[in-house]
């Protein structure tokens, strides 16, 4: 992040406008708005400029700028269209110490005006460091199209009711409870349809203050997908967003905790194979502990929870102690890999079921006796065991040419996809040195990653022989 997002308060604060153009025309608007005393410095000046100067709305200065003009200012734009003039503004600013916008110049900026959805008092900010404005504005519009005409309303009946509730219930977090509570009942929607919603309100703060279940802690065990920060569900961050300790795994992108609370507790429980680490039974007692202090716990697993995700034993702990829990499933890894690697898991021709499996077994011996030609085999956790993959699948009678693929961090930036067949599985595994997280593929259907790989097809590899060279395939 190169800015700081800030919302200042300008009202009643002299600011300077550098420039009377069609551009110094918009952006003294938008200081009006915030209720800013507006002077605008320029020889001459827009129609809508004299209208406002003869309305007394700003004050007009003609004549070059000085360093003196920024005596009393708090903020100074620059919006004229000769770059000379506008750096000598910006260099003068910044001598001053005031914050200085240079209009389509972000080199010279100390601040940048944003793209704006104004639903007063709810406003959303949008920029982009200075660098596409245009995308600025396309943001606005995805944002101005979901958000509710009538945002504003509900905004200030909150604003309305912020004294009263927090007369009537002690503590920051059970009011910060009670308001995400309220909007997610019935009286978001009132308001939207231009109801009065107060003496539902009124109702909602007497039952809250009768009522401790609504108070009291839960565990939201959620799947974070299988990598991208994009394929976390709706719902997933919801809970995240609301969650006040997060307990993430190892593989948990930085990406998807930045949806948690600023303010929330983040811990770490992730294992790391072949290391010391926290133990599944210390994770348990933890989660319980924590929801029992009445606290709101998002346990956030990669992939699907429960899909090789322990969350059975979790949920068991919880249960046992007679704790309240949500399941909010993710995209697990073997659907996000596949996908991202253009491969099917099914195909009416070639694959009528698929077979998830895992590596890492309690006794170490991984048991692959059930699949059969006409599946796909989904292979989770097990890349120190690829060798014996391998061998185990070619003594039970599968054609040693059978396709397999290696999806290695599938779904980020940095995926790869290594293609090869089984009697190679091995030697494509040490050649291309892969490293957990990975996933093995294995089955007719793996043909189509040569074909229809289109996340990063840059790094789908094609190994065969290891006396080749690899052949990178670009799609």
């Amino acid at each position: 992040m190169e800015y700081l997002p800030i919302f200042a308060q300008l009202k009643g604060r002299s600011c300077l406008v550098v420039g009377g153009g069609s551009v110094a025309e918009r952006k003294v608007a938008q200081l009006l708005l915030a209720g800013a005393r507006v002077t605008v410095l320029s020889k001459e000046m827009t129609e809508r400029l004299k209208e406002l100067r003869g309305k007394g709305k700003i004050k007009y200065e003609v004549g070059p700028f000085s360093r003196a003009d920024l005596a009393e200012n708090w903020l100074v734009i620059a919006a004229t269209d000769n770059r000379s003039a506008n750096k000598e503004v910006a260099e003068a600013a910044e001598a001053e110490r005031r914050l200085c916008n240079v209009v389509d110049d972000p080199a010279l900026c100390s601040f940048i005006m944003p793209a704006i959805v104004d639903r007063d008092p709810i406003t959303v900010a949008i920029g982009s460091n200075g660098q596409s404005p245009v995308i600025s504005r396309w943001v606005k519009g995805i944002i101005e199209s979901v958000l509710p005409a009538r945002l504003g309303a509900l905004g200030r009946l909150v604003g309305r009711w912020r004294g009263p509730v927090r007369r009537a219930i002690e503590g920051t977090e059970q009011r910060r409870r009670f308001w995400e509570h309220m909007i997610a009942g019935p009286i978001p929607e009132q308001i939207f349809a231009g109801q009065d919603c107060t003496n539902t309100l009124d109702a909602a703060l007497k039952q809250w203050k009768g009522e401790t279940d609504s108070h009291a802690g839960q565990a939201y065990i959620v799947g974070a997908g299988p990598g991208s920060p994009d394929l976390i569900t709706l719902r997933g961050r919801q809970l995240l967003s609301q969650a006040e300790v997060v307990l993430y795994d190892r593989l948990i992108s930085t990406e998807v905790l930045a949806y948690a609370r600023r303010d929330a507790e983040l811990i770490s429980v992730g294992k790391t194979p072949g290391q010391p680490s926290i133990t599944q039974k210390q994770i348990n007692r933890l989660m319980v502990q924590l929801v029992k202090e009445g606290k709101r716990v998002c346990r956030l697993k990669g992939g699907d929870p429960m899909v090789f995700g322990r969350a059975g034993e979790e949920l068991e702990a919880l249960a046992e102690a007679g704790l309240p829990f949500q399941i909010v499933p993710g995209v697990s890894a073997v659907e996000g890999c596949a996908a991202y690697a253009g491969i099917p898991l099914t195909h009416r021709d070639m694959a009528h079921s698929v077979i998830l499996t895992t590596g890492q077994t309690q006794d170490g011996v991984v048991d692959l006796s059930e699949f059969k030609p006409g599946q796909t085999l989904a292979l989770y956790m097990g890349v120190a065991k690829y060798t014996d993959v391998e061998k185990q699948l070619i003594d039970n009678g599968h054609d040693p040419n059978t396709p397999v693929v290696i999806v290695e961090r599938g779904t980020t930036t940095e995926q790869r996809v290594i293609a090869t067949v089984l009697k190679t599985l091995a030697k494509a595994t040490k050649k291309f040195e892969i490293s957990p997280p990975a996933l093995l593929l294995v089955g007719e259907t793996i043909r189509y990653a040569e074909r229809y790989s289109w996340f990063a097809p840059e790094r789908l590899m094609i190994f065969r022989d290891e006396e080749k060279p690899p052949l990178a395939r670009v799609c």
